[in-house]
């Protein structure tokens, strides 16, 4: 299921919780560090603030804004008289507020303009501040609130905390698997897992080439970190599991009645017509960040359901995902801990990721929260890979996929062919199986109710399989960076049939990609042939999300059991 951002990003239905007010904070620090005199915002900076709201998809600027990131220059960062490292919470003021109370003129004056109130959340792991308004402002407003606070010398940007969201279709009817998987069991194949079969992702003439990758390694000794909805118990994952993080502030997409905690437990995502957006439609819990582990790091040979493309690997959960979705700020946080970085009020992170997954995005430019985090990430020495969307568009006008540092990944279907859903271009590294991939989910439509199996859709499905792909490289070869994996990635790859601009170089091949990390001969040497031009008007599909929109009466997930598979209720 799908990704994180996005997108259709709309608005929660409710106003944030206020976390301090500017006052507050005052009386809570001493004297603040000095600041320029507040200036008028200039041309420049209001061409900034247009660019950034023009960019988002016309559904979330009829939803507005009421949730903001201020992030300083280098210079104001490190001016004397902050100290940063005097203790701090996720819920209170924090050491940053010294830069905060240095926009004390600008912020009153956005605040009488448009009659609201601003109020301070929190600092993320980047030095930036959180802050909430009392109501929503229109596009139109926005542009100019944020304008007005970037006018501040100090301020080197203001942009939209904007909510990502996952979503998924489930594919194939239930009663259709019982006849193939046990026709399929009656054959001599390996691994022993029920439903492997059926992952033509992972052996399909199409597929990963995993087998034969597998005769070298499965991963071991690899953690790769999964920033989603958090995970559930599941058989066929719990023994590759580590403890993870849950780095949702506000309690009510949290759904477990507080903020940011040490359980990344998925709480489900179903959401009642109308709660997150006017016109939003219900929804059932999709287990989205289940689908992504399972398909990374699924347990092999125990004689149920699926497998991992690098099963030995451990999966380290980082929820940043809830109902109607999850903050910018908050995946931000969750990206940078990941990765071995510190984030105030969360306990250090005891199993750093050098993979990192981000089934996410939406539309719009690279904002400054991803940016920064995305340095961080990289100056850790994490590889991270991220879904390049399904809105059948260029990848340009997604983020993060257009932020750069990562490795971006587009879908494929049986055929080889791109998934008509996928967005392409340039960006696009590579491509990877995105279409009816089987993977590890939960039963329940809304709260948990057991362990199951179900197909989704996306390049939610494609990026985890390259995530994938890199921790069986790793595992090899330990210095593995980055830039040598994405070189490796593309130069190994099989081909496949591009009908618009830029599809990456091919699909992923996980054997080829071990034999050039070891040095050897490409064991699966293929020539790729020309891509076909795009058309001069592509068709946007009708798709939203990194996975696509989920049908109102889709097929249920199912459970395996010794008497075969038993539809989900």
């Amino acid at each position: 299921m799908s990704f994180t951002t996005h997108p259709s990003a709309r608005g929660v239905a409710r106003t944030a919780l206020s976390l301090g007010t500017a006052a507050t904070l005052v009386a809570t620090l001493g004297a603040p560090a000095s600041f320029a005199a507040p200036a008028q915002a200039n041309s420049a900076e209001r061409a900034k603030a247009h660019t950034t709201i023009s960019s988002l998809s016309s559904a979330q600027q009829k939803a507005g804004f009421n949730r903001f990131v201020i992030t300083y220059t280098d210079s104001a960062l490190n001016a004397g008289g902050i100290n940063w490292a005097s203790p701090a919470g996720t819920q209170v003021a924090t050491w940053n507020d010294a830069l905060y109370q240095g926009l004390t003129s600008e912020v009153k004056s956005v605040d009488d303009l448009f009659k609201i109130k601003t109020n301070y959340v929190r600092t993320t792991a980047q030095k930036a501040t959180v802050v909430t308004l009392s109501s929503k402002l229109t596009a139109e407003q926005a542009e100019k609130y944020m304008a007005t606070l970037s006018s501040n010398p100090s301020v080197a940007s203001v942009e939209p905390d904007l909510l990502r969201r996952s979503t998924a279709r489930a594919r194939g009817a239930a009663t259709s698997k019982v006849a193939q998987v046990a026709q399929a069991s009656n054959q001599a194949v390996a691994p022993n897992d029920t439903l492997y079969p059926q992952q033509w992702n992972l052996h399909g003439t199409k597929g990963l080439a995993a087998p034969e990758a597998w005769k070298t390694t499965q991963g071991a000794g690899v953690t790769v970190a999964v920033i989603d909805s958090g995970i559930v118990k599941h058989p066929d994952l719990d023994a590759n599991v580590l403890p993870g993080y849950d780095f949702i502030t506000e309690p009510s997409i949290a759904r477990d009645g507080n903020g940011r905690d040490s359980d990344p437990t998925d709480q489900g995502n179903w959401e009642e017509a109308g709660v997150c957006g006017a016109d939003a439609e219900a929804s059932e819990s999709n287990w989205h960040g289940t689908h992504v582990a399972g398909s990374i790091a699924a347990i092999m040979n125990n004689k149920r359901g699926i497998v991992g493309v690098a099963p030995s690997t451990k999966i380290l959960p980082v929820r940043a995902l809830g109902m109607c979705g999850g903050y910018d700020s908050d995946i931000a946080d969750a990206m940078v801990w990941a990765a071995g970085g510190t984030v105030e009020g969360v306990p250090a992170n005891s199993n750093p990721a050098k993979i990192i997954n981000l089934s996410l995005g939406g539309e719009g430019t690279c904002p400054a929260t991803y940016s920064k985090a995305i340095a961080e990430v990289n100056k850790r020495g994490a590889i991270l890979v991220v879904a390049a969307g399904n809105d059948g568009q260029d990848t340009s006008k997604v983020a993060p996929a257009n932020c750069g540092g990562s490795i971006v990944v587009g879908a494929t279907d049986q055929n080889g062919k791109r998934s008509d859903f996928s967005n392409y271009g340039k960006i696009v590294d590579v491509s990877a199986p995105g279409s009816n991939i089987m993977s590890t989910v939960d039963l329940g439509t809304t709260v948990s109710t057991g362990a199951g199996y179900t197909e989704y859709d996306g390049t939610s499905m494609a990026a985890p399989q390259v995530a994938g792909v890199i921790a069986l490289m790793k595992s090899v070869d330990p210095s593995l960076n980055a830039e040598r994996a994405k070189q490796i990635l593309k130069q190994s790859s099989k081909p496949l049939t591009c009908d618009v601009n830029g599809c990456g170089s091919g699909i992923v091949n996980a054997a080829s990609a071990l034999a050039m990390v070891q040095g050897k001969k490409d064991p699966n040497p293929q020539a790729k042939p020309w891509p076909k031009r795009a058309p001069k008007h592509p068709t946007r599909a009708a798709r939203v999300g990194y996975v696509t929109n989920p049908a109102v009466n889709h097929n249920p997930p199912f459970l395996i059991t010794a008497h075969g598979l038993i539809p989900g209720q």
